[in-house]
């Protein structure tokens, strides 16, 4: 049974919570935006120098924005009552591996040295296909 105390309580924390979530879906809106703009630039860059790098960099920001959008999305359906999708922030570290093996690639010569990010790729990915299996199977 919950007491006027104890229910006046949750409700403030209920507040805040949506708060926070507010905050935090302005935040992702502003990052995006700014990943656009880096987009544009990188686009911009690429263009005019036409160097194989662009092309690394021009990949690299889309990345960065489709896995916002994702994450965008992930928070907007927890608001609407959806569940929490925790292979979502699995994507994040997957793709930022991967920006980093795609830059990385280009100014290294050893690819040994490029072992580990590729490794780390593998396993987050077996770890994804794990947890989206789990969460699948959980929907039906």
């Amino acid at each position: 049974m919950i007491t006027e105390g104890k229910g006046k309580f949750l409700r403030l924390c209920e507040l805040f919570l949506n708060a926070v979530n507010g905050i935090l879906i302005i935040a992702i809106g502003v990052v995006i935006v700014c990943t656009i703009a880096l987009l544009f630039n990188d686009v911009l860059a690429f263009i005019h120098d036409l160097k194989a790098e662009g092309i690394g960099t021009v990949l690299s920001s889309l990345l960065i924005l489709w896995v916002l959008m994702e994450l965008l999305e992930n928070q907007v359906g927890f608001l609407r009552g959806h569940r929490f999708n925790v292979g979502v922030f699995v994507l994040v570290v997957i793709v930022a591996f991967i920006r980093k093996l795609m830059v990385a690639s280009l100014k290294v010569d050893k690819m040994e040295t490029l072992l580990l990010p590729i490794g780390t790729i593998l396993v987050l990915s077996f770890v994804y296909f794990i947890i989206m299996r789990s969460e699948s199977r959980d929907n039906r």
